[in-house]
């Protein structure tokens, strides 16, 4: 009995049913343009998919991305260049109080321009309290921001060790008045801690005077 093949065996062309195997003449007389038309074909196959309706672009600019800006709020503040007032434009968040006293405090301890200092770097800002213009101590109205157009007296406190100078006092009052002439009438600077506290008084900038850079005219 024949064994039957392998499932796995190669099939022959003598082993196909009306084929015949080709010999070193058939391949050479007969196959060989059979092939060099088959290679035709499959390159022009290539070409066309490779092609395949997708033309190459050159890189497109649209510009730049978009971004979100905004228009930074500008203040005055007052820093000291040999001991001397010198006013300067820094941007803050807001114009309320608490962030100008804030904005002279970062300031002067990153100045923007040389040559440029700060008396209240030993000291650290707390907290801003406005209160309604009045002697009469016993009858004001105490808030965090004014909101009419009456004066008022702004409390700003701080903390820090040792004393404050004239200087230091002289660059929150001026400061304040510079940006706030319309509502804050007078500048209270209170020292909370460590120690006792201690308050300075109300203040106007035009006391200090003295302190004025060569040029530079002081708020009232």
């Amino acid at each position: 009995m024949r064994r039957p093949a392998h499932p796995y065996a190669p099939v022959t062309g003598a082993s196909l049913p009306g084929t015949a195997r080709l010999t070193g003449a058939a391949v050479r007389g007969v196959a060989r343009p059979a092939l060099v038309r088959w290679l035709a074909c499959l390159l022009a196959t290539a070409l066309v998919l490779c092609g395949c309706g997708i033309s190459p672009t050159d890189v497109q600019d649209y510009g730049r991305p978009p971004v979100i800006s905004y228009s930074p709020t500008w203040v005055t503040v007052y820093l000291l260049r040999d001991g001397r007032l010198e006013p300067v434009k820094v941007p803050v968040v807001s114009d309320s109080a608490k962030n100008i006293i804030d904005t002279l405090f970062r300031a002067g301890k990153q100045p923007p321009k040389p040559g440029l200092t700060s008396a209240l770097n030993d000291f650290s800002h707390y907290d801003t309290k406005t209160t309604r213009y009045s002697d009469n101590t016993d009858n004001t109205d105490q808030r965090n921001e004014p909101d009419d157009n009456l004066g008022y007296r702004l409390n700003v406190i701080i903390t820090g060790e040792g004393r404050v100078t004239k200087e230091a006092l002289a660059q929150i009052t001026c400061t304040i008045r510079q940006n706030k002439q319309e509502s804050i009438w007078s500048v209270e600077v209170t020292r909370l801690f460590p120690g006792t506290p201690e308050t300075m008084g109300d203040r106007g900038c035009f006391e200090f005077r003295n302190l004025a850079a060569p040029g530079v005219r002081l708020p009232p």
